[in-house]
């Protein structure tokens, strides 16, 4: 089976095997707190990134920017815990909210995390907080905070944010596995997600007409088999939707000179 997710102007191709022959399924072993392998791990963490970066991918482009929100020694007293500065961060986002809806007659698109990890040197960092916010909302943010440091960078024209997903996500290191490390406003736009359909194998995935591939990942199964292939690609401008279709680029056809 094969289906797509479309996030923006990126698609995500997934053809998974499927056996036709027998419902029949092999019980799974008793589950273990602390038992998941490294490569189970792994595959969870990626699935983050990739559901962060669909939301990135779906409601920011270029001018739109990261930023970065640090606290001063005034704002930063001993013992500064990670729920009072994700106390402190919901505060702020709620005087944003009110006052970026005044003001640009709309909700506002915000996704954030509270980050205590120094990717970079690869240990504990003081507490901080990534966001991603619309062009529009910038300074007005940087009037209404007033912990400390603000810094910002803005987003270029790529379409596929999955690196910037990525570095967000390890900006925050120990959470309980029932956390989420990312939070997002309410309202904003969500992925799209084809109905699977019958393809005749796993391996052929081909890119959508005139698209850039990202990254292309193949799963085997013990015996080295192919059991599943992802593709994502990044299409020169977003789908447009008509009539409940996802009207996606097509071929076009060579005209013969007489």
């Amino acid at each position: 089976m094969e289906y797509k997710i479309i996030s923006g102007r990126v698609v995500e191709i997934r053809r998974s095997w499927m056996s036709s022959t027998s419902a029949y399924r092999k019980p799974r072993g008793t589950r273990r707190a602390g038992a998941s392998s490294e490569a189970k791990i792994k595959a969870n963490e990626k699935s983050c990134v990739r559901n962060l970066a669909r939301l990135l991918n779906c409601n920011y482009d270029a001018g739109d920017a990261q930023v970065v929100l640090k606290y001063d020694s005034e704002h930063y007293p001993v013992g500064f815990s990670y729920e009072e500065a994700a106390g402190c961060l919901k505060k702020f986002l709620t005087k944003l909210r009110k006052k970026y809806s005044k003001t640009a007659g709309k909700k506002l698109r915000a996704v954030w995390v509270t980050a205590n990890w120094s990717p970079h040197r690869n240990a504990p960092a003081r507490l901080h907080h990534h966001l991603v916010l619309p062009s529009d909302a910038l300074e007005l943010a940087r009037e209404l905070w007033t912990g400390g440091g603000f810094s910002m960078e803005l987003l270029d024209s790529r379409g596929d944010h999955t690196d910037l997903a990525a570095y967000m996500l390890d900006n925050v290191h120990g959470l309980p596995a029932s956390a989420n490390k990312w939070s997002s406003c309410r309202g904003m736009e969500r992925p799209i997600m084809t109905e699977p359909e019958e393809v005749s194998d796993v391996e052929d995935v081909t890119p959508e007409y005139g698209s850039v591939i990202m990254d292309v990942e193949h799963i085997q199964d013990e015996d080295g088999r192919t059991v599943s292939s992802y593709l994502r690609c990044r299409l020169p401008e977003r789908p447009r939707v008509r009539g409940g279709q996802i009207i996606l680029p097509r071929k076009r056809r060579r005209v013969h000179d007489c």
